[in-house]
């Protein structure tokens, strides 16, 4: 809006109390500007002297972009995905097997990881990620965003070692802001958003994150750049694993896509009644048999000492086992072994270990036990993201595959006010 005296709109003013001058009030509520926003819910304001510019906002621009991407993906009936800190990929692989549940196939763009030797377990083994799969190996601040793509789903597993008990005991922090280490990686995430501008974002961490400063952080940014957050806390009631593993995960949905309300995570039988059913033969004389003389006195001085950790002794009749950490083969008080009659004690294998997640042991095939294990024990609970998976795509792609024509015409309405200048 420019000034001009025989314009059809008039400055007025409006007083202000206390003061003398008068508030400028432009009146610009009408049938033209209506059509000129469409749905928009957020817009620029430009001011300078005899000028007014408006302009649909650019996150406007973007939403409209990844909702008409999504709903163009679910009717062909192929996604695409990208997984920050993927590890050897136990989520990506779920998602895709999830996702298969509910009639729909993924293709996963590319995966990010700071570990190298992890990428290598995943490029080895793991069927989700192909040639066609962009591998990035650097820590998420330090990743340049030209390297990321955008997708239709990003998940993102942040590291747990300065949200989860252990981890804060473990690093002598009482925040998980303030870990040496991981907390810059929230900032290499919310940095990468406007980038990916997926339509759908899975997270999925322990259930100390929920109420932590990183995660309020995040779930305020999706806020903000129009997404509605959905949480949910799943253990091995919804899972069906032998491992006991609660985990909190929430799903970040663009606030223009349908969801429906009545939609689920499905729950799942349990394969195996016992660990005996998953445990392998282990010969009575085999090295993997220890007294562990250390840890037992150490038990006592615990206990002696008042400290809550209890040792997790198991036998192959026990229905559950607790939580296997990534360090899991220093042989620490607390994660679960494997007890005979005369005391002697043992770490499970890895084929034991992704059995009790859930996790098809190929993952780990040719891979040493102590990566094997870190990468397992810094995984997830395979039947808990593959639940969320076809949730969602029971819950939104099932509710987008006619394509909405007031989404596409909103786009199209962008594209003639900006160009190509947002493209990705």
């Amino acid at each position: 809006m420019e000034l001009d005296g025989t314009g059809p709109l008039k400055v007025v003013g409006k007083a202000v109390r206390g003061c003398q001058h008068k508030k400028p009030v432009i009146d610009v509520c009408n049938k033209d500007f209506a059509e000129f926003t469409g749905d928009a819910e957020q817009v620029q304001i430009h001011a300078e002297y005899g000028r007014v510019t408006i302009k649909v906002h650019t996150s406007e621009k973007r939403k409209a972009e990844r909702e008409a991407s999504f709903e163009k993906a679910c009717n062909v009936g192929t996604l695409t995905e990208g997984t920050l800190c993927v590890g050897i990929g136990m989520s990506t692989l779920a998602l895709h097997h999830g996702f298969k549940n509910a009639g729909y196939s993924i293709k996963t763009k590319w995966v990010a990881d700071r570990a190298r030797k992890y990428l290598d377990v995943a490029i080895r083994n793991n069927p989700a990620v192909t040639k066609d799969t962009k591998i990035i190996n650097s820590a998420l601040e330090m990743v340049e965003l030209d390297e990321y793509s955008s997708v239709n789903i990003c998940q993102f597993s942040l590291s747990c070692r300065g949200h989860s008990k252990s981890g804060k005991a473990k690093n002598k922090i009482t925040l998980a802001e303030q870990h040496s280490k991981d907390a810059a990686g929230a900032y290499g995430l919310m940095k990468a958003l406007d980038r990916i501008n997926a339509a759908v974002y899975v997270s999925e961490n322990v259930p100390e994150a929920q109420d932590s400063s990183t995660y309020a952080l995040i779930k305020a940014t999706f806020q903000a750049l129009s997404y509605n957050v959905y949480e949910a806390n799943l253990d091995s009631e919804q899972s069906g694993s032998l491992e006991q593993r609660p985990r909190y995960w929430f799903i970040a949905v663009s606030k223009g896509l349908s969801f429906n309300t009545q939609s689920t995570i499905p729950s799942f039988p349990r394969p195996y009644a016992t660990l005996g059913e998953i445990m392998e033969p282990i010969a009575h004389d085999d090295g993997m048999w220890s007294d562990n003389t250390y840890l037992k006195e150490k038990a006592i001085r615990d206990a002696a000492n008042g400290k809550g950790f209890k040792r997790q002794l198991v036998t192959g009749s026990a229905k559950s086992i607790g939580v296997i950490n990534r360090l899991y083969t220093k042989r620490q008080s607390t994660p679960p072994m494997i007890v005979r009659e005369d005391a002697m004690e043992r770490l499970l294998t890895p084929k034991e270990h992704a059995l009790a997640k859930q996790c098809d042991p190929m993952l780990v095939a040719d891979t040493t036990v102590t990566t094997s294990h870190e990468g397992l024990g810094q995984g997830i609970d395979m039947k808990q993201g593959e639940g969320i998976a076809q949730f969602i795509g029971e819950a939104i792609c099932n509710l987008v595959k006619r394509p909405r024509k007031q989404a596409q015409s909103q786009l199209n309405m962008f594209d003639l006010l900006f160009g190509d200048c947002l493209a990705a």
